[in-house]
């Protein structure tokens, strides 16, 4: 569904399709109220580091949007109850939007150089 041979990024660096799978993975349990974010943060946060050429937040954005996609498929397919929207504990999409609309950081920035820790990043990115 979403490695297929038409994702050439995936096909290129495993790196990639590792975050895909377990962003979408996070999103699906999310909506389940299953919080995998333990697990899954650092592990999304190693494979972006592993990607040449790009940030770990570059990453995750750059897949965002398959990421989402390919999470709203599955839960429209499933059968099951759902508890949430798939937003990941601890996002807070309200601060979030905010701190984008006014040029602000957003929260879990760095005050020293305005990077986000790959942690808080990475959920942000896949939440959106």
């Amino acid at each position: 569904m979403l490695h297929g041979p038409d994702n050439t990024d995936a096909v290129m660096h495993r790196g990639i399709a590792e975050v895909e799978a377990e962003s979408v993975a996070l999103m699906v349990g999310a909506a389940h109220g299953l919080a995998t974010d333990d697990y899954t943060i650092p592990y999304v946060a190693s494979w972006a580091s592993s990607v040449p050429g790009k940030t770990p937040v570059e990453v995750v954005q750059s897949t965002a949007e398959r990421v989402r996609g390919t999470a709203v498929k599955i839960l429209d397919q499933l059968e099951t109850s759902k508890v949430g929207d798939g937003t990941p504990p601890g996002l807070d999409r309200d601060a979030l939007a905010q701190a984008r609309s006014t040029g602000r950081r957003a929260p879990g920035a760095s005050t020293s150089s305005g990077v986000r820790s790959p942690s808080k990043a990475t959920v942000e990115a896949v939440a959106l």
